[in-house]
């Protein structure tokens, strides 16, 4: 699919083809690989699209990514918004798209735990969750993650944001996740960890403590009894939390993870 005639010059040579759920954008020898992200999209009432890729050769590669957002107008009719996640080494790619209007929302890092060490999963206190207990998990994961990029955006309605980690948990206790374990006192959560293994390899996909009890070892408890499930099941652990997220990043450095990659999130935002 080619951009119309009379689109204006910066959009013309650009093709779309599918890729699986994939758009692959190219003009020459430059490609942008893009998707839609239904879930976020209905849970956001937005038209959300992800950049998971950009290849680029030509030495005018701002003008390049230009004809290609002219394009993104052009043929994906009703896009709100296209996000990125880029490596924070590419400083180059990085200005020339924030020159096109792409604005940084949050900088990501990714952990990993090689499992060299013994974790003691005796804590009497961490269990797996109760069916009966996913409103009051969904309630505690509602206001927690504000360092989150999207909140950093003021394009997005916040309590839609909020919405979109309680159904995140919802999710995970319906299957998304292998196991959801929580934190409890006298009966009642008052902090949740939800696990996946991800091709061999164990994902802490999300981890939420309620507001009036941090700061108390709660999270450094489920993240340690997590690494003790893990450990029966593969040799490392990965965990993405935001720099600017600092009890986070010390309690992961804590319980023996080390920082793999760190980046940033970038959106463009059309109309």
């Amino acid at each position: 699919m080619k951009a119309k005639d009379g689109s204006g010059g910066e959009s013309r040579g650009f093709e779309v083809f599918r890729h699986g759920g994939n758009f692959i954008i190219q003009s020459g020898n430059n490609s942008f690989d893009i998707e839609k992200l239904d879930w976020d999209s209905k849970l956001l009432n937005l038209n959300l699209y992800r950049m998971n890729s950009i290849k680029l050769n030509s030495e005018e590669n701002s003008a390049t990514i230009k004809g290609f957002l002219d394009f993104i107008k052009l043929k994906f009719e009703g896009i709100d918004c296209l996000t990125y996640k880029i490596e924070s080494t590419e400083i180059g790619l990085i200005q020339d798209l924030q020159k096109n209007g792409f604005i940084l929302t949050g900088m990501p890092v990714r952990l990993f735990n090689p499992l060299n060490s013994v974790y003691n999963s005796e804590e009497r206190n961490i269990r797996s969750f109760k069916n009966e207990e996913v409103k009051l998990l969904s309630e505690i994961a509602r206001n927690t993650f504000l360092n989150a990029h999207r909140y950093n955006d003021n394009h997005f309605n916040k309590s839609r944001v909020d919405d979109l980690y309680r159904e995140w948990v919802k999710n995970s206790c319906n299957g998304r996740s292998d196991v959801v374990l929580v934190y409890e006192e006298g009966g009642v959560p008052y902090g949740f960890i939800a696990c996946n293994m991800v091709n061999g390899i164990g994902l802490i996909d999300l981890i939420a403590v309620s507001k009036d009890m941090r700061g108390k070892g709660i999270g450094r408890k489920l993240v340690l009894n997590s690494l003790s499930w893990f450990k029966e099941r593969t040799n490392e652990v990965k965990v993405n939390t935001e720099a600017m997220n600092y009890p986070s990043l010390n309690m992961y450095i804590g319980t023996g993870f080390k920082i793999e990659w760190t980046g940033f999130n970038l959106n463009y935002w059309f109309g």
